[in-house]
């Protein structure tokens, strides 16, 4: 195995120019690792030797090499030392070629997909948790075990502690002032959703007619038809639903993700949102708002919430903390500020009888309390603002098709599409094929009109980023 020196790092940093040495370490370790400068297998000086050879503290290289280590360019093996990984690609190393000149063999070097690999997995919705074994996270679990064991069932509406730190948390993030009481704890965005269609059809005596976007969230429909409400497709114009076929539509509920409309990306306006609370006002109907991943904003500031607009209890507001923390964590929350609706979808949660477990309550409400979810957002923002610009630069502008690359502002996914008839109808089975696995914009849709676009969505959040340019090549591939 050949070792590389610290200077050989030293060589391959630049020492000035734009960003932080932070900024600069890593992105010269990337580019050594993917011109074949440093090797598979390579050793990685110790983070005492780079720091001292470069000028930075240690903990600035410890926190570049755990960066790496999750996007999948090193791996660390306990007693031994950190190493490039052995999942690299194996690259020749070519002398630098003219700037404006593209070779042969720099195509060769390009990461392709290998057919007898597990597929690359783009489907959306699932985040990056390579930064969540941290200190912060460990501690906030050795924390909640600490304590005796309770011997009774976890408030209803959930642990106060808890309730207390996400009503915090919404105020900072999404501008959201409620109280703590108006905060129920859920094991997830569809568990809140299920609860709030439990306790509206039972507040109103009958099955709920449920405006929801199309296209929309699919798993989110299967919920409310699952429990038997009426969905109502309302199409989606400008970046979120047609306000004229919200009026007409005759409506108990509007289901919306106002801030990043999924899947196609856009955003509604304050004024269509204000637009909204009138007509929910009018028509005496609630607007149930999915803000399912505006932690994460690429593109300007995010838009407040419809909630955090709403004087009147109209809106119920739905989140979860699975892309933001981990799926496997199954904790999310409804605010309800209505005292009738609050106290209907209570009644639906006793009649269910489940709640969320104490212990995953606790440990969560110990992390937001100790700042460990604002300094693990502050390193996802990193990875995937990193992840976006890695997808923009491949896919943006002209892919000779009539493709076009959206819903990048915020979130985690992003869609290829193209007018309907244009031939795309079958890329999710084409690069299926090639060992990438996206889902089909088509599925999206509902309702007796036709999709009128044709293509992808995918997300780039969990991926490394060897496996996400491997899988953007097959994508080029496919469609130029």
């Amino acid at each position: 195995m050949r070792h590389a020196r610290a200077v050989d790092i030293v060589e391959m940093i630049a020492p000035d120019g734009p960003g932080s040495p932070r900024d600069r370490l890593s992105a010269g370790l990337r580019a050594a690792i993917l011109s074949g400068r440093m090797r598979p297998g390579d050793a990685v000086p110790s983070s005492r030797a780079v720091a001292s050879a470069v000028g930075v503290a240690r903990g600035t290289v410890v926190r570049v090499y755990d960066e790496l280590s999750g996007e999948g360019y090193l791996d660390t093996v306990h007693g031994s030392g950190t190493f490039v990984s052995t999942s690299v690609p194996m690259r020749e190393l070519h002398a630098r070629n003219d700037p404006g000149e593209r070779t042969a063999s720099a195509d060769k070097a390009t990461p392709t997909t290998d057919p007898s690999s597990p597929p690359i997995e783009l489907r959306p919705g699932i985040p990056s948790t390579a930064s969540i074994t941290r200190g912060d996270w460990a501690a906030a679990w050795r924390r909640a075990t600490a304590g005796e064991v309770a011997s009774v069932y976890p408030p209803a509406a959930g642990l106060p502690a808890l309730r207390e730190q996400i009503a915090r948390h919404l105020f900072h993030s999404r501008g959201l002032a409620c109280d703590p009481d108006e905060v129920i704890v859920t094991s997830g965005a569809r568990e809140g959703l299920a609860l709030v269609a439990l306790g509206l059809a039972a507040q109103h005596g009958r099955l709920l007619r449920v405006g929801c976007e199309n296209p929309g969230h699919v798993g989110s429909r299967a919920v409310l038809a699952r429990l038997g409400a009426e969905l109502v497709p309302i199409d989606v114009v400008n970046g979120g639903v047609d306000f004229d076929a919200v009026q007409s539509a005759r409506l108990t509920a509007l289901l919306v993700t106002p801030s990043h409309q999924y899947p196609l990306g856009g955003s509604l306006d304050v004024g269509r949102r204000l637009q909204l609370l009138e007509w929910a006002e009018r028509t005496n109907a609630i607007i149930i708002e999915d803000d399912y991943d505006s932690e994460f904003r690429h593109a300007g500031r995010a838009l407040p919430s419809i909630a955090s607009l709403d004087d009147s209890g109209l809106v119920v507001h739905v989140g979860s903390y699975s892309k933001v923390i981990t799926p496997w964590l199954r904790c999310g929350y409804v605010v309800a500020r209505d005292p009738a609706v609050r106290a209907a979808i209570l009644d639906a949660r006793a009649d269910v009888g489940e709640t969320v477990s104490g212990i995953p309550q606790q440990a969560l409400a110990h992390y937001l309390d100790s700042g460990g979810l604002s300094r693990h957002l502050a390193r996802t923002r990193r990875a995937y603002a990193h992840k976006r610009a890695l997808v923009v630069d491949a896919l943006d502008g002209d892919v000779g098709s009539p493709l076009v690359l959206s819903a990048l502002d915020g979130g985690l996914h992003a869609v290829l599409s193209s007018p309907a008839g244009t031939g795309n109808a079958d890329l999710a089975e084409r690069l299926s094929r090639r060992g990438v696995a996206v889902t089909e914009l088509a599925r999206h849709y509902f309702g007796q009109t036709a999709a009128d676009r044709e293509g992808i969505v995918f997300g780039y959040g969990a991926a490394t980023d060897l496996d996400l340019q491997s899988a953007l090549v097959a994508i080029r591939r496919e469609i130029v």
